[in-house]
């Protein structure tokens, strides 16, 4: 299933992923600008960076990539980048990519079964659900694998 996101959504995902924050999005305004509204007790110092990514943040709808062009990216890794995902994703009891009913935790159990253990094909259904997942990522911030592009 294609999901969209307007750009306030994923401006707020944005900063959730870089900062751990989770703020308000107001906008875009007549101008197209946003504001962010943050909780309180967050550092100034997070809060110009979060301000300075509102200020040209772009209105463009986005939405899910096509799972193929996902797929077809991550088996386009290195070994070592695709171990590091599927580390990251059996992480915990139960694993990070099954601890959290979304749209593609079916097809991911279905294809982690049928390989006995994690895939870059299950990978891709929880990067479709997770867009900002494979945004550099902490734990190997070499990897850049969006899970939505603007809408054609």
């Amino acid at each position: 299933m294609i999901a969209y996101y307007p750009a306030a959504v994923r401006l707020q995902m944005e900063l959730n992923h870089k900062f751990s924050i989770d703020c308000g999005i107001s906008g875009p305004d007549a101008n197209g600008k946003f504001t962010v509204i943050y909780p309180p007790g967050t550092p100034q110092s997070i809060q110009d960076q979060g301000n300075a990514i509102a200020a040209t943040w772009p209105t463009t709808l986005y939405r899910n990539r096509m799972l193929w062009n996902l797929w077809s990216q991550l088996n386009g890794l290195s070994t070592k980048q695709q171990n590091n995902i599927t580390a990251d994703l059996q992480t915990g009891s139960p694993p990070k990519q099954f601890a959290v009913e979304q749209e593609n935790t079916s097809a991911a159990f279905s294809s982690w079964q049928a390989s006995s253990g994690a895939t870059m094909t299950s990978a891709a259904f929880y990067v479709q659900d997770n867009p900002t997942y494979l945004i550099n990522p902490a734990f190997d911030p070499t990897i850049n694998v969006p899970g939505w592009e603007p809408v054609p």
